[in-house]
């Protein structure tokens, strides 16, 4: 959770130098609440061998490939794994435990690409956040994703920096594309019109990825 409390420390500072003072609170509530929330997941074997060999689909953000096409395979089978009466006693709770680890490496690599991008700083997982976007939206179809989470963290991580940035719109394009839906039915409508008003403001019409902004608006 590294890049998380890095994050709160730098809010904290902007806070206490009254930048922003309004935003930066905010900011730091959020992210406060998003720590205490996605917690470590344990690891199981079952659980492992789908995580690392999640990342099958091409994903390619410059030209517009950012939805992962075998994404939806991941919950499907941690479903079929959980309801098999083999393999279903040592894997009770699989598809709940794989959709908390896709939400808490969401949020990290959301927060470690913004450092990454601003101070030149540490891992970029691009491949990773990117997947675990895709895998998010999968699990809101699900129905694996609580209420309170949709309506409260996954649109707000991404629109709380005081920049956008490429890879958080994108992740709002897959996210409202694959569970636009959802999104419309549970998020509130505010920030889901500031969700659009941002993406919308982020690409050209000349963008690989102006088309998908165009298709990707939830049904009110």
């Amino acid at each position: 959770m590294g890049h998380i409390e890095d994050a709160l420390r730098l809010a904290v500072k902007r806070i206490l130098s009254n930048h922003d003072y309004e935003q930066s609170f905010a900011f730091y509530r959020l992210w406060i609440d998003i720590k205490q929330t996605y917690h470590q997941i344990p690891s199981d074997p079952t659980l492992d061998d789908i995580w690392n060999y999640r990342a099958t689909g091409l994903i390619n953000p410059t030209t517009g490939d950012i939805i992962q096409w075998s994404a939806h395979l991941v919950p499907r089978l941690a479903s079929d794994v959980e309801s098999d009466h083999l393999l279903g006693p040592q894997n009770a709770g699989l598809q709940g435990r794989l959709c908390a680890r896709s939400l808490r490496e969401f949020f990290i690599n959301n927060l470690a690409m913004v450092q990454h991008k601003q101070y030149g700083r540490g891992p970029d997982p691009t491949g990773e956040f990117y997947t675990d976007t895709n895998l998010v939206a999968h699990w809101i179809n699900f129905g694996q994703v609580e209420e309170a989470t949709i309506r409260d963290h996954v649109l707000q991580s991404l629109i709380s920096h005081p920049k956008m940035y490429d890879h958080q719109a994108d992740a709002l394009i897959i996210l409202f594309q694959l569970a636009g839906a959802t999104f419309a039915a549970y998020a509130d409508p505010s920030v889901v019109d500031r969700c659009f008003e941002l993406i919308k403001d982020h690409y050209t019409h000349g963008s690989p990825k102006g088309g998908l902004v165009q298709v990707c608006i939830p049904p009110r």
